[in-house]
């Protein structure tokens, strides 16, 4: 008797068991159907962490200052500039954050380089690229003000025309989304940010174009005409903030950070496919046009 009670047992909790299993298998499968770059996602969030750990430790020799929030890296030749690029910094972090609806809790690590070859080295790029401030990874580069500004007053020209709050934007961007998102929304969401916190807005260079989403999304940064690409995306920013509300791109940019596909975000936030925003947005720009 007792034989077969336990029996009966074992196979009651196998039972159970494989049920278990099963519901634990149908879980994930929801899951990875309403969010398919959640692999993506997880492996970018490492990914990103080692990144930092790796710079904290290439730049070990550097000069810091730092507080609550930043830790600025520098050479001593650029030490007036690190006190105010972490000011600028402490200035612009609030608005921006405030904006996308984010708080970041950790210190984000600045990097100060001296010259426009310094900063391309650091990216393997071309000695001729040009820019005053790059996002990746988890950490924010920028031109020391000391190169590129040569006004009497170096701090409001830097507050106004530098580029911490349109990459601090990238970095809250890249955190709420975990890294999955197309380059053209990053860019528009920085641009729409920085013109908010600090009145600058980047001036279109030559004629205005339309590229088609299918371009931007694939090879945003082949574009023939940059300035135009840069533009579109502002603009679709503006349209998408417009017409759908404050709370449409922190909300999209928080499905995004679950794992899921752009245009399953668009679906879920604002209730029209990707397809749909980018034929709205071309119609209303052709009847403004």
């Amino acid at each position: 008797m007792q034989a077969v009670v336990l029996g009966r047992t074992r196979r009651t909790a196998k039972k159970y068991f494989f049920a278990f299993l099963a519901g634990v298998f149908l879980f994930f499968i929801i899951i990875f159907v309403r969010y398919p770059n959640l692999p993506k996602v997880v492996v970018y969030k490492v990914f990103r962490e080692y990144m930092r750990v790796s710079i904290n430790w290439k730049t070990y020799s550097w000069q810091e200052i730092e507080n609550e929030k930043f830790i600025i890296k520098y050479h001593m030749s650029d030490a007036d500039a690190a006190r105010l690029v972490l000011e600028t910094a402490e200035e612009v972090y609030r608005p921006v954050e405030k904006i996308l609806q984010f708080d970041f809790h950790g210190k984000i690590p600045i990097l100060i380089y001296s010259d426009t070859a310094s900063l391309n080295r650091s990216f393997g790029w071309a000695a001729d690229a040009s820019a005053m401030g790059v996002y990746w990874t988890g950490i924010i580069r920028i031109l020391s003000p000391n190169f590129w500004i040569h006004d009497d007053d170096k701090a409001a020209t830097f507050k106004s025309d530098g580029p911490l709050a349109h990459e601090y934007a990238h970095f809250v961007v890249d955190y709420i989304a975990q890294g999955n998102y197309p380059r053209w929304l990053t860019e528009g969401i920085a641009q729409q940010v920085e013109r908010s916190v600090t009145g600058y807005e980047m001036a279109l260079n030559g004629k205005e174009e339309f590229y088609p989403l299918t371009e931007m999304d694939t090879r945003f940064d082949l574009l023939p005409n940059q300035s135009a690409a840069y533009r579109q995306s502002l603009s679709m920013i503006d349209y998408l903030t417009e017409s759908f509300g404050e709370k449409a791109i922190p909300g999209i940019l928080t499905e995004l950070g679950r794992g899921a596909t752009l245009k399953g975000a668009f679906e879920r936030v604002i209730g029209i496919s990707v397809e749909e925003f980018e034929r709205e947005f071309k119609e209303k720009k052709m009847q403004g046009a």
